[in-house]
């Protein structure tokens, strides 16, 4: 008999459940995403919405900060596959005369840059079980070491969770990586609580003063976890 406390009951029950064979109907990319869920990365919602962003915004240039075990990796590496994969939309659909229909919904392969200094072999493994190398350079660096080139769709942060960290990659990469129309995500707006229920999350504060400064439409997407705010340049 095994002599479990209820918090490890409800783990052992929680991971178990992760790891069911996942209805047909939805397939196994959402069976992967359950099953990549682990302590100290992020909620289903983030990925959910990672993956449906990167879609419906046709996303091919992407970067992430923060990989850990690679969750948001998978969600980002997925999209770019679907994007790769296409669909057709009505010919009525086609009403802007600001966008190039022929380009706009014929993208080709997209790639994301996955940067963290301190690389996990769990989420290497993950994208090579799920074939979606091709899609994924892994740079295993520090946000600071890096230097790209070019226009970006999108960018996700969610590396160095201090003020200081956070505030320095938002600076490094947003302003001068993100496309005009382009959108980032910081995570973790809510957290670091204190004995009094304060929410004291440094992502928070770096959040808030950029609404403040007015620079960009944003919308917080409450999962009621750790949460994320998505932004989008003007």
């Amino acid at each position: 008999m095994n002599n479990f406390s209820p918090e490890q009951k409800m783990q052992t029950e929680f991971i178990s459940k992760n790891h069911q064979r996942p209805d047909s109907y939805f397939g196994e990319f959402f069976g992967y995403m359950k099953q990549s869920l682990a302590a100290g990365g992020s909620e289903l919602g983030l990925g959910m919405t990672l993956f449906s962003l990167a879609v419906s915004t046709k996303a091919t240039r992407i970067i992430e900060i923060g990989r850990f075990k690679g969750f948001s990796t998978l969600c980002l590496a997925s999209a770019l596959k679907f994007l790769d994969i296409g669909w057709q939309e009505p010919k009525q659909h086609q009403q802007r005369p600001d966008i190039n229909y022929d380009v706009f919904e014929n993208p080709g392969a997209g790639l994301l840059i996955s940067i963290d200094p301190f690389p996990t072999i769990e989420a290497e493994d993950l994208i090579t079980k799920t074939n979606l190398n091709k899609y994924v350079q892994f740079i295993n660096k520090r946000s600071d070491e890096v230097d790209l080139e070019g226009e970006y769709d999108l960018i996700f942060i969610d590396g160095d969770h201090s003020y200081d960290g956070c505030k320095q990659d938002t600076l490094l990469y947003v302003p001068w990586l993100l496309r005009s129309g382009g959108y980032f995500i910081l995570h973790d707006y809510f957290g670091w609580y204190d004995t009094e229920g304060q929410n004291n999350s440094p992502i928070k504060k770096i959040t808030d003063e950029i609404i403040a400064e007015g620079i960009c439409e944003h919308i917080l997407i409450d999962t009621g976890y750790m949460s994320f705010t998505v932004f989008r340049k003007w």
